[in-house]
Formats: structure tokens, C-alpha cells, sequence
């Protein structure tokens, strides 16, 4: 019997799905972040192992049963040496279930185009874009590192959210629904009493920066027309890197675009202006197909024989 897993790794939490020869999905389970930045090369091997043993346990598995896998992982290609250790791991630990690793981002383009020609931008804790061209060929922007990149994601969102309520707090802006709801969260007698919050408990966590976002979407919900043009911005740098990786592949008029990851939950709010940028390079804005687990279990099919 032959079983695929697909695996989507994210800065916030991984989603593990099992599939059997005829597609069908036996299992689905969740755990934690897969960003070795911030659970190391072995917690990342950890959490792989135990997320697949949680995933298989409850199946009667034959000695001579064969896995496929294939693994969306958060920063993949993006630091060569670190690469070769996880994969030198996976092999050693894990090697009986013929882990392929990608970048998480391939894993939502398989998913969200059916492996289609098109272009898939990520933007959850981190932001990224992959696309193949009818021709096969392929290539990627953005992803490069929270300090300096990751424009238009959930982390960078965050960060925003904590500027605003600064300036909202002391007069740059003007008093808008993120002053209020930041101070109502944080329970904030003073306002500067937030720094130490921010410092002890969300600075040193990506994900937690990247949580700060909701309370941005929130406060656009409510009105607060600086929060309103943040997500405008947004999208606006979500636009620029499908757009590089549009001229790279030269994918001319009537290019797919899709999207996975949490910002897009916010809906409208994100979508609507990224549709709206996308417009003049006359791409079509479509929603996902598949989930990027789902992806990840394509991937893992397409990958079996190669």
C-alpha cells in the first residue's frame, strides 16, 4: 500500500495531511511553528517526527507499506548550509518516508493553481511569491528575512500596528480605533507602558508580532483610515513581488495569480487593493483551489517518481 503525506510548514503552524494511493484524505493533524529561526534544526526534525507519528498512528501499517512526502518548508533555498544539515537529518531520522522538501511557498502554488501555470503569493507570517510559466520554468520574490524584507505580511503588518499606535499615542497621528484597541489588549494604564510589554513578550516571537495584525484589521474595520492605508501599502508590496516574478517568467496578459496564507483572511481588506494593483499588468486574480497542505500532498505524488 502506498500513503502520500503532505506537510505545509509555516512561521505559525504546520498542517500535516495523509493520503492514500487513491487521494483520499485518512488523517489531518496540527502542530506549531516549522521556522528552524525559531525552533532550531532540531526542533524542526522534532516536530516533523512527531507531527508524521501523529498523523500515521492511527492506521494498521504493513511492513512493505511505502511512503511519499513532501515538505513545504519555511526558508528552504534561503540558507544553503543550514539546508544541507535539515536535509542530512530528515535522511538519517526520518528517511523511510521519502521526504521531498520545497519551499512552503511551492506547496501553495500546487495547492491554490492545481500545479497549474500561474503565480502564488504567500503572505502569512512571512510573505513570498513562486510561479511556473507554461514551459516549466520557474522562479520566486521576496522571502529574504523579517529584519530587512517580508513586505506586506502578517509580521510586517505587525510591526506597523506597533508604529501606528506610537503615533497615535503621542500625536503624530491622529487618535484613530488602533490607539484604543491596542490600549484596551495590553491593559494600559500608560501608554509607554506598552514598550515593555512589546519587549518581554512579542519582540523576541515572530509569530506573536505577526498576532499584532489582528488588532490592525480590527481597527480598519472600525474606521481608522491609518490602519485603512497600512493594508493599501500592503498590498501594494504584495503586487510588486508577483510582479517580478511575472516579468521573470515573461507570463504576459492573462496570468493566474492565487494566494495562501493568514492575511488573507482579512478578505476584502487585503484583497480588494491587491486586486486593484494587479489590474494594470492585466493578471487575474484567483481564488485558491487547494489548501498548500493539500499542495504538499500534489507535490508528493508529482515528486514519487523523480
Amino acid at each position: 500500500m502506498k500513503y502520500y503525506i503532505g506537510i505545509d510548514g509555516g512561521g505559525t503552524k504546520t498542517e500535516f495531511l495523509l493520503a492514500d494511493e487513491n487521494h483520499k484524505i485518512l488523517s489531518r493533524t496540527l502542530r506549531g511553528s516549522a521556522s528552524y529561526m525559531q525552533i532550531g534544526e532540531g526542533g524542526l526534525i522534532d516536530l516533523l517526527d512527531e507531527g508524521i507519528e501523529n498523523l500515521i498512528r492511527p492506521l494498521q501499517i504493513a511492513k512493505n507499506d511505502e511512503f511519499h512526502t513532501c515538505f513545504g518548508m519555511p526558508l528552504y533555498g534561503e540558507h544553503r548550509n543550514k539546508d544541507e544539515v535539515i536535509l542530512k537529518s530528515l535522511k538519517e531520522r526520518l528517511g523511510k518516508y521519502r521526504i521531498k522538501t520545497v519551499n512552503d511557498v511551492e506547496a501553495g502554488w500546487a495547492g491554490s493553481l492545481e500545479m497549474e501555470s500561474g503565480i502564488n503569493i504567500v503572505a502569512g507570517t512571512g510573505s513570498i511569491a513562486f510561479g511556473k510559466n507554461p514551459n516549466g520554468e520557474s522562479a520566486k520574490a521576496g522571502g529574504w528575512s523579517e529584519f530587512f524584507s517580508d513586505e506586506g505580511s502578517c509580521y510586517w503588518l505587525g510591526r506597523k500596528a506597533m508604529e501606528c499606535f506610537s503615533k497615535e499615542a503621542d500625536g503624530r497621528f491622529r487618535k484613530g480605533a488602533l490607539y484604543e484597541i491596542m490600549k484596551e489588549k495590553f491593559q494600559l494604564d500608560h501608554d509607554y507602558d506598552l514598550i515593555g510589554i512589546l519587549e518581554a513578550d512579542y519582540i523576541p516571537y515572530r509569530d506573536r508580532v505577526a498576532s499584532l495584525q489582528v488588532c490592525l484589521k480590527d481597527a480598519a474595520m472600525e474606521g481608522d483610515m491609518e490602519a485603512v492605508r497600512l493594508y493599501e501599502h500592503a498590498a501594494h508590496e504584495l503586487m510588486l513581488i508577483v510582479r517580478s516574478v511575472h516579468e521573470k517568467l515573461k507570463m504576459g496578459k492573462g496570468c493566474k495569480v492565487s494566494y495562501s496564507g493568514g492575511l488573507f483572511k482579512t478578505e476584502d481588506l487585503i484583497l480588494k487593493p491587491f486586486e486593484r494593483y494587479l489590474k494594470p499588468l492585466d493578471i487575474t486574480l484567483v481564488p485558491p483551489k487547494r489548501t498548500p497542505a493539500e499542495g504538499a500532498l500534489l507535490l508528493a505524488k508529482y515528486y514519487e517518481n523523480r
